[in-house]
This record gives C-alpha cells, sequence and structure tokens, in this order.
C-alpha cells in the first residue's frame, strides 16, 4: 500500500433542497462510512463559504473519494492543493474528523495571516494541513473511527 495525503479546499454549493446542516450532516455520515471502509482517515472544516479537507490513506483509494467529491454538486471550485506520499498518517485517529467553530480558530487565522477570516486560497498545502489538524485535533465536535450505520446519526456540531 502506498499510502498518501491528500488536501484540497472547495467552495460551497448551497443546495436549494436542503439547508447547510443538513449537507453538513450528510457529508460527514457519509465520509465516516465510506472512509472507514476504505481505510481513509482525514480532517474537514467548513466556515459556511469553504470546505477545507485532508483525504489520507491507499492512493487508489484517497484518489477514488477525491474523483466522488469532484462529483458532489455541493462543492464547486474545488482545488487540489497537495497529493503526496508520506510515512505515517496525521489523522490516523478519525476516519473523518471535524471542526467546528472556536476560540481556536479565530487564533489560528491570526497565526496564518488571515485576518479577514478563514480564506484557504491564501495557504499552501502544509499550512492547510495544519490549520485542519490543530483544529481536529483541539475541538473534536463530530469524530470517528468507527462506521456509523444508515440510520444511525452524526452528532452535534458547529460551522466555523
Amino acid at each position: 500500500m502506498q499510502l498518501c495525503r491528500l488536501v484540497y479546499y472547495s467552495k460551497y454549493n448551497i443546495s436549494a433542497r436542503s439547508g447547510v446542516a443538513d449537507d453538513l450532516k450528510q457529508i460527514l455520515a457519509t465520509a465516516i462510512r465510506s472512509n472507514s471502509g476504505k481505510g481513509i482517515t482525514g480532517g474537514l472544516i467548513f466556515n459556511r463559504q469553504f470546505f477545507g479537507q485532508v483525504l489520507e490513506g491507499d492512493h487508489a483509494a484517497v484518489t477514488q473519494t477525491f474523483v466522488r467529491i469532484n462529483g458532489d454538486p455541493r462543492h464547486s471550485d474545488i482545488v487540489l492543493t497537495e497529493m503526496k506520499p508520506v510515512g505515517e498518517r496525521l489523522f490516523g485517529a478519525w476516519s473523518m474528523g471535524y471542526a467546528g467553530k472556536s476560540e481556536l480558530f479565530q487564533a489560528l487565522c491570526g497565526k496564518y495571516g488571515l485576518a479577514d477570516g478563514f480564506d484557504p486560497m491564501r495557504m499552501s498545502g502544509s499550512d492547510l494541513t495544519a490549520f485542519i489538524l490543530t483544529l481536529v485535533t483541539q475541538e473534536q465536535n463530530v469524530v470517528s473511527s468507527e462506521k456509523i450505520g444508515a440510520s444511525e446519526e452524526v452528532g452535534e456540531f458547529h460551522e466555523l
């Protein structure tokens, strides 16, 4: 298995049929269920405008997942900022970790020179990875290393 890390961001394409909360719950539930079955780990952040996500796992599985994300109408203007082979996982504890609103988010925006708020277009792939890892590690609003059944719901979450 060739372990790789993929980092991307996208703009949120608001769904006409559901709201932000419903879209996020659906995205997270699908990611947790699908990723744990494929050996993919990662982290996701969201601020009503942008998604930022890191995916780690077997190169083929990560690539297939990214292709699926590219076809998801909730994402637009998807930008791949980094894809590289890695020796170990940073997000190994989570099939998908999610970080929500926190004071830490505001502090990190300042640290990365984002005084006007989270803007992944102004971040490198490694900075976006570190940003997401710090938030997910500290916040852990919705994290799972287990499969979520079709009838189970994702727990509480907050937007950035």
